[in-house]
Formats: structure tokens, C-alpha cells, sequence
């Protein structure tokens, strides 16, 4: 009968307070490590300092992205985004940048989640007046402050840095040569003129997302 009396209890405190114990800790982790999708929309800068901010405006660029929890402690995120910039003269530039990237989220005991980013991918660059359209080459890296409001909402705020590379392709036969065509743009029938730059963008944006 003594046993008894002491079963009881020690089985009424297992039944009320594990399950709370256990699902808190579960809830951490499930919200630490879950996966993502979401948005962003804010400014889209030519980089200070390069020949990018000597040619183009700041305009407004958004974007979308997907965020995976792994591998190991990082997470993989996949995303993408669109912004035309343009300028005091008749050049302009509309870039669609698509990437791949490793985040890292710093280990900070911290209503704020940083996240740090790195990563490559392709850019589809549309050039004008020439209105050359292609693929290039891409360097990404990111840095994001947010937080979750509630259990499933993201807010935050994110810079992004891509780097377009053009220096890595040749230059079109058409400017290579003086070969006039009434088709052609006079401004770039001189293959003098025709250079090739590296693009360089910063982005600082308003992001949301949901957590799954």
C-alpha cells in the first residue's frame, strides 16, 4: 500500500511535467532548424567606389529566397531577384541575379538571428542600347538580421552583394571588327569604345518569411 501511495505521484509528475519539458525543448530546436521561403523588397545601389556607380542610378529591387537547414549546421539557401537601373542618359541595365548560397546562423543567445551568406550563381544581364541579353557569371554574399515573430513569421532585414562578371567573355565579332551595318548602333561601331567591366551591386531590403 506504501508503494502505492509513492507510484501515484511520482506518475502524476512524470504525466504533467515531461511532456511540457520535452515539447519546450522540441519547440526550440523547430524553430531554429526549419525550412523557409520568403521576400524582400528594399533598395538596389551600385556599388561605392567602382565604375558601376559612375553609370547607373539606385532604383528598388525585390526578390525571393529558400532556405533549407542543412547541411550540418548550415543552412542552403536558394534565391533570386529583380531590379532595372537606370541612368541620367539612355543606358540602363536590368539584371535578374539567380544563386545558390551557404548561411550560416551565428550562435548568439539572442532575440536577433544573424545570418551570414556566401555563394555563386548566374546573372541574366540585359544591356541597353545595345540590348544585349545574356548569362553571367555570379558572386553572392549576404548578411541578414531578423527575427520570428510568433512561430512561423520572419522579419528582418538583409544586405546582399553581387558581383557580375563580364570580364570573362569575349567581346562580340560585330565590335571587334569595323563592319558597318544599317542595323547596327553607331555609337558602337568602334571597337575601341567596347570595354568590359565587372558589375557591382548592393542591396539592402525588407524581408518576410515563413517558417514550415
Amino acid at each position: 500500500m506504501n508503494f502505492t501511495k509513492q507510484l501515484f505521484p511520482s506518475i502524476f509528475f512524470i504525466f504533467l511535467f515531461l511532456p511540457g519539458s520535452i515539447f519546450s525543448q522540441t519547440l526550440e530546436e523547430y524553430n531554429k532548424r526549419r525550412y523557409e521561403l520568403g521576400g524582400w523588397v528594399g533598395a538596389a545601389n551600385p556599388m561605392p567606389g567602382t565604375p558601376t556607380v559612375q553609370i547607373l542610378d539606385t532604383t528598388l529591387g525585390g526578390g525571393f529566397y529558400a532556405r533549407i537547414p542543412w547541411p550540418w549546421v548550415f543552412y542552403t539557401e536558394l534565391g533570386g531577384s529583380y531590379a532595372v537601373f537606370l541612368s541620367r542618359s539612355e543606358r540602363a541595365l536590368t539584371t535578374i541575379p539567380i544563386y545558390a548560397a551557404l548561411a550560416y546562423q551565428i550562435p548568439l543567445e539572442l532575440p536577433i538571428q544573424f545570418f551570414l551568406k556566401g555563394g555563386g550563381g548566374y546573372a541574366y544581364v540585359v544591356a541597353r542600347p545595345a540590348d544585349t541579353a545574356r548569362w553571367n557569371p555570379l558572386l553572392y554574399t549576404g548578411l541578414e538580421a531578423s527575427f520570428i515573430a510568433g512561430r512561423r513569421i520572419r522579419i528582418g532585414v538583409r544586405v546582399d552583394y553581387n558581383k557580375i562578371f563580364e570580364t570573362n567573355m569575349d567581346v562580340p565579332n560585330q565590335y571587334r571588327f569595323p563592319l558597318a551595318s544599317p542595323y547596327d548602333d553607331p555609337r558602337l561601331q568602334n571597337p575601341a569604345n567596347y570595354q568590359l567591366h565587372n558589375a557591382d551591386f548592393f542591396y539592402f531590403g525588407l524581408t518576410v518569411g515563413v517558417l514550415f
